[in-house]
Protein backbone atom coordinates (compact mmCIF):
# COMPACT_ATOMS: atom_id res chain seq x y z
CA UNK A 1 0.00 0.00 0.00
CA UNK A 2 2.78 2.39 0.48
CA UNK A 3 4.56 1.72 -2.23
CA UNK A 4 1.54 2.40 -4.66
CA UNK A 5 0.69 5.55 -2.61
CA UNK A 6 4.57 6.77 -3.47
CA UNK A 7 4.16 5.27 -6.99
CA UNK A 8 0.39 7.93 -7.26
CA UNK A 9 1.95 10.74 -5.66
CA UNK A 10 4.89 10.85 -8.06
CA UNK A 11 2.54 10.22 -11.19
CA UNK A 12 0.41 13.11 -9.62
CA UNK A 13 3.39 15.18 -9.39
CA UNK A 14 4.51 14.37 -13.11
CA UNK A 15 1.24 14.99 -14.02
CA UNK A 16 1.05 18.68 -12.76
CA UNK A 17 4.33 19.59 -13.91
CA UNK A 18 3.72 18.14 -17.78
CA UNK A 19 0.13 20.42 -17.71
CA UNK A 20 2.04 23.16 -16.48
CA UNK A 21 4.92 22.96 -19.18
CA UNK A 22 2.08 22.65 -21.80
CA UNK A 23 0.15 25.85 -20.09
CA UNK A 24 3.64 28.02 -20.49
CA UNK A 25 3.88 26.23 -24.36
CA UNK A 26 0.02 27.29 -25.28
CA UNK A 27 0.67 30.62 -23.47
CA UNK A 28 3.56 30.97 -25.64
CA UNK A 29 1.81 30.36 -29.08
CA UNK A 30 -0.94 32.06 -28.00
CA UNK A 31 1.51 35.69 -27.39
CA UNK A 32 3.48 34.64 -30.80
CA UNK A 33 0.10 34.62 -32.54
CA UNK A 34 -0.55 38.04 -31.30
CA UNK A 35 3.06 38.87 -32.17
CA UNK A 36 3.65 39.43 -28.21
CA UNK A 37 7.08 38.01 -28.92
CA UNK A 38 8.51 39.39 -25.96
CA UNK A 39 5.83 37.94 -23.43
CA UNK A 40 5.74 34.23 -25.96
CA UNK A 41 9.73 34.12 -25.05
CA UNK A 42 9.88 34.17 -21.71
CA UNK A 43 6.45 31.64 -21.32
CA UNK A 44 8.97 29.23 -23.68
CA UNK A 45 11.69 30.04 -21.20
CA UNK A 46 9.78 29.04 -18.49
CA UNK A 47 8.04 26.03 -20.10
CA UNK A 48 11.80 25.23 -20.28
CA UNK A 49 12.77 25.30 -17.02
CA UNK A 50 10.38 21.79 -16.60
CA UNK A 51 11.80 20.08 -19.42
CA UNK A 52 14.36 21.50 -21.10
CA UNK A 53 14.07 18.49 -24.04
CA UNK A 54 10.76 20.03 -25.37
CA UNK A 55 11.28 20.26 -29.14
CA UNK A 56 8.42 22.39 -29.12
CA UNK A 57 9.25 24.94 -26.66
CA UNK A 58 12.75 25.15 -28.16
CA UNK A 59 11.91 25.52 -31.61
CA UNK A 60 8.74 28.07 -30.87
CA UNK A 61 11.53 30.20 -28.41
CA UNK A 62 14.34 30.22 -31.40
CA UNK A 63 11.31 31.63 -33.42
CA UNK A 64 10.37 34.23 -31.17
CA UNK A 65 13.92 35.65 -30.82
CA UNK A 66 13.98 35.80 -33.88
CA UNK A 67 10.85 37.57 -34.79
CA UNK A 68 11.59 39.70 -31.39
CA UNK A 69 15.05 41.01 -32.99
CA UNK A 70 13.37 41.99 -36.05
CA UNK A 71 10.79 44.04 -34.37
CA UNK A 72 13.21 45.68 -31.95
CA UNK A 73 16.42 46.51 -34.18
CA UNK A 74 17.57 49.32 -31.52
CA UNK A 75 18.35 46.46 -29.18
CA UNK A 76 21.76 46.12 -29.32
CA UNK A 77 21.17 42.78 -27.03
CA UNK A 78 19.63 41.37 -29.79
CA UNK A 79 21.85 39.65 -32.27
CA UNK A 80 21.42 37.74 -35.23
CA UNK A 81 24.17 35.51 -34.39
CA UNK A 82 22.18 34.56 -31.71
CA UNK A 83 19.24 33.58 -33.71
CA UNK A 84 21.98 31.47 -36.23
CA UNK A 85 23.00 29.44 -32.78
CA UNK A 86 19.54 28.84 -31.64
CA UNK A 87 18.47 26.91 -34.30
CA UNK A 88 21.53 25.32 -34.93
CA UNK A 89 21.87 23.73 -31.48
CA UNK A 90 18.65 22.40 -32.14
CA UNK A 91 19.37 20.80 -35.28
CA UNK A 92 22.10 19.31 -34.28
CA UNK A 93 20.13 16.99 -32.14
CA UNK A 94 20.00 13.31 -32.91
CA UNK A 95 17.07 12.43 -31.24
CA UNK A 96 15.16 14.67 -33.51
CA UNK A 97 13.12 13.11 -36.90
CA UNK A 98 14.37 14.32 -40.08
CA UNK A 99 11.03 16.37 -40.22
CA UNK A 100 11.66 18.01 -37.37
CA UNK A 101 15.19 19.10 -38.33
CA UNK A 102 14.66 19.69 -41.92
CA UNK A 103 12.05 22.62 -40.25
CA UNK A 104 14.75 23.74 -38.50
CA UNK A 105 16.48 23.85 -41.12
CA UNK A 106 14.34 25.87 -43.37
CA UNK A 107 14.19 28.61 -40.44
CA UNK A 108 17.51 28.65 -40.07
CA UNK A 109 17.89 29.49 -43.77
CA UNK A 110 15.28 31.91 -43.58
CA UNK A 111 16.92 33.95 -40.43
CA UNK A 112 19.91 33.85 -42.76
CA UNK A 113 18.71 35.34 -45.99
CA UNK A 114 16.74 38.02 -43.93
CA UNK A 115 20.51 39.32 -42.97
CA UNK A 116 21.52 38.68 -46.61
CA UNK A 117 23.90 35.88 -45.98
CA UNK A 118 22.64 34.23 -48.83
CA UNK A 119 25.62 31.44 -49.43
CA UNK A 120 24.90 29.71 -45.75
CA UNK A 121 20.89 30.31 -46.09
CA UNK A 122 21.28 28.67 -49.59
CA UNK A 123 23.39 25.80 -47.61
CA UNK A 124 20.82 25.14 -45.15
CA UNK A 125 18.11 25.16 -47.52
CA UNK A 126 19.98 22.29 -49.63
CA UNK A 127 20.19 20.51 -46.28
CA UNK A 128 16.40 20.76 -45.56
CA UNK A 129 15.52 19.89 -48.75
CA UNK A 130 17.50 16.71 -48.53
CA UNK A 131 15.44 15.51 -45.41
CA UNK A 132 11.84 16.30 -46.83
CA UNK A 133 12.04 16.64 -50.42
CA UNK A 134 8.56 17.89 -50.72
CA UNK A 135 8.53 21.26 -48.90
CA UNK A 136 7.12 23.70 -51.37
CA UNK A 137 8.11 26.46 -49.17
CA UNK A 138 11.76 25.78 -48.55
CA UNK A 139 11.91 24.86 -52.42
CA UNK A 140 10.48 28.16 -53.41
CA UNK A 141 12.81 29.38 -50.61
CA UNK A 142 15.77 27.24 -52.19
CA UNK A 143 15.62 28.63 -55.97
CA UNK A 144 15.25 32.19 -54.56
CA UNK A 145 18.56 31.79 -52.99
CA UNK A 146 19.97 30.21 -55.17
CA UNK A 147 19.52 32.88 -58.01
CA UNK A 148 20.77 35.60 -56.19
CA UNK A 149 23.85 33.48 -55.27
CA UNK A 150 24.08 32.85 -58.63
CA UNK A 151 24.19 36.48 -59.86
CA UNK A 152 26.46 37.66 -56.99
CA UNK A 153 28.85 35.18 -58.57
CA UNK A 154 28.59 36.35 -62.03
CA UNK A 155 28.49 39.85 -60.96
CA UNK A 156 31.77 38.80 -59.17
CA UNK A 157 33.30 37.12 -62.17
CA UNK A 158 32.72 40.10 -64.24
CA UNK A 159 34.62 42.34 -61.62
CA UNK A 160 37.76 40.10 -61.87
CA UNK A 161 37.67 40.15 -65.07
CA UNK A 162 37.32 43.62 -65.59
CA UNK A 163 40.21 44.23 -62.46
CA UNK A 164 42.15 41.46 -64.83
CA UNK A 165 41.33 43.69 -68.04
CA UNK A 166 42.09 47.02 -66.11
CA UNK A 167 45.70 45.78 -64.70
CA UNK A 168 46.60 44.27 -68.44
CA UNK A 169 45.60 47.49 -70.03
CA UNK A 170 47.86 49.30 -67.43
CA UNK A 171 50.60 46.57 -67.95
CA UNK A 172 50.75 47.65 -71.55
CA UNK A 173 50.64 51.35 -71.12
CA UNK A 174 53.53 51.21 -69.06
CA UNK A 175 55.39 48.46 -71.45
CA UNK A 176 54.44 51.53 -74.39
CA UNK A 177 55.62 54.21 -72.49
CA UNK A 178 58.68 52.51 -71.52
CA UNK A 179 59.58 52.21 -75.20
CA UNK A 180 58.83 55.58 -76.06
CA UNK A 181 60.94 56.28 -73.17
CA UNK A 182 63.66 54.44 -74.82
CA UNK A 183 62.77 55.71 -78.36
CA UNK A 184 63.07 59.60 -77.28
CA UNK A 185 66.13 59.04 -75.47
CA UNK A 186 67.73 57.04 -78.75
CA UNK A 187 66.79 59.94 -80.93
CA UNK A 188 68.34 62.39 -78.33
CA UNK A 189 71.39 60.43 -78.48
CA UNK A 190 71.30 60.35 -82.43
CA UNK A 191 70.59 64.29 -82.91
CA UNK A 192 73.98 65.05 -80.06
CA UNK A 193 75.54 62.70 -82.11
CA UNK A 194 74.99 64.38 -85.25
CA UNK A 195 75.21 67.79 -83.51
CA UNK A 196 78.74 66.93 -82.16
CA UNK A 197 80.40 63.97 -84.03
CA UNK A 198 83.96 64.75 -82.44
CA UNK A 199 82.14 63.73 -79.07
CA UNK A 200 82.25 59.93 -78.56
CA UNK A 201 85.87 60.23 -80.33
CA UNK A 202 88.91 59.84 -77.68
CA UNK A 203 89.93 62.67 -75.83
CA UNK A 204 93.84 62.28 -76.78
CA UNK A 205 92.21 61.65 -80.81
CA UNK A 206 90.50 65.12 -80.49
CA UNK A 207 93.60 66.98 -78.80
CA UNK A 208 95.57 65.72 -82.08
CA UNK A 209 93.09 66.93 -84.48
CA UNK A 210 92.87 70.00 -82.90
CA UNK A 211 96.49 70.19 -82.72
CA UNK A 212 97.96 73.32 -85.36
CA UNK A 213 98.96 71.75 -89.21
CA UNK A 214 102.16 74.57 -88.76
CA UNK A 215 103.04 73.10 -85.33
CA UNK A 216 103.15 69.49 -86.52
CA UNK A 217 105.29 70.49 -89.47
CA UNK A 218 107.84 72.30 -86.99
CA UNK A 219 108.21 69.36 -85.50
CA UNK A 220 108.44 66.62 -88.04
CA UNK A 221 111.65 69.41 -89.33
CA UNK A 222 113.22 69.40 -86.27
CA UNK A 223 112.82 65.90 -85.65
CA UNK A 224 114.80 65.22 -88.97
CA UNK A 225 117.59 67.99 -88.10
CA UNK A 226 118.43 66.33 -85.07
CA UNK A 227 121.74 63.88 -84.97
CA UNK A 228 121.70 60.67 -82.71
CA UNK A 229 124.09 62.01 -80.13
CA UNK A 230 126.90 59.47 -78.84
CA UNK A 231 126.34 57.85 -75.28
CA UNK A 232 129.21 59.11 -72.76
CA UNK A 233 131.71 56.43 -71.71
CA UNK A 234 132.73 55.76 -68.51
CA UNK A 235 136.21 55.73 -67.31
CA UNK A 236 136.77 51.92 -67.48
CA UNK A 237 135.38 51.63 -70.78
CA UNK A 238 137.30 55.25 -72.07
CA UNK A 239 141.16 53.32 -70.30
CA UNK A 240 139.77 50.51 -72.34
CA UNK A 241 139.71 52.56 -75.63
CA UNK A 242 142.85 54.24 -74.87
CA UNK A 243 144.63 50.87 -74.43
CA UNK A 244 143.45 49.62 -77.74
CA UNK A 245 144.37 52.00 -79.16
CA UNK A 246 147.75 52.52 -77.70
CA UNK A 247 148.26 48.80 -79.28
CA UNK A 248 147.31 50.28 -82.90
CA UNK A 249 149.55 52.61 -82.80
CA UNK A 250 152.60 50.26 -81.92
CA UNK A 251 151.25 47.92 -84.66
CA UNK A 252 151.27 50.69 -87.45
CA UNK A 253 154.83 51.53 -86.54
CA UNK A 254 156.19 48.20 -86.82
CA UNK A 255 154.83 47.46 -90.18
CA UNK A 256 155.86 51.09 -91.23
CA UNK A 257 159.96 49.75 -90.16
CA UNK A 258 159.90 46.46 -91.85
CA UNK A 259 158.35 48.13 -95.41
CA UNK A 260 161.79 49.79 -95.00
CA UNK A 261 163.70 46.81 -94.73
CA UNK A 262 161.80 44.69 -97.12
CA UNK A 263 164.49 44.07 -100.19
CA UNK A 264 162.32 45.06 -103.76
CA UNK A 265 163.56 43.29 -106.73
CA UNK A 266 165.06 45.07 -109.85
CA UNK A 267 165.29 47.85 -107.81
CA UNK A 268 168.24 49.46 -105.01
CA UNK A 269 168.23 49.22 -101.48
CA UNK A 270 170.01 52.13 -100.72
Amino acid sequence: MVMLLMLFVGAESLSAQYHKERRLVREGNSNFEKNNFNTSYNRYNEALEHDATNYEALYNRANAYHHLRRTNPQDSTLTAQTTFRNYEAIAADTLLSDMQRAEVLRNLGESLFSEEKYEAALNAFRESLRLNPDDKETKYDYVLAKRIVDQKRMQQQQNQNQDNDQQNENNDQQNEQNEQNKDNQQNKDNQEQQQNPEADKPEEQNDNQQQNPDEEQGEDEEREGEQPQPKELSPDQERMLNAIQTEEDKTQEKLKEAQKALVIPGKKNW
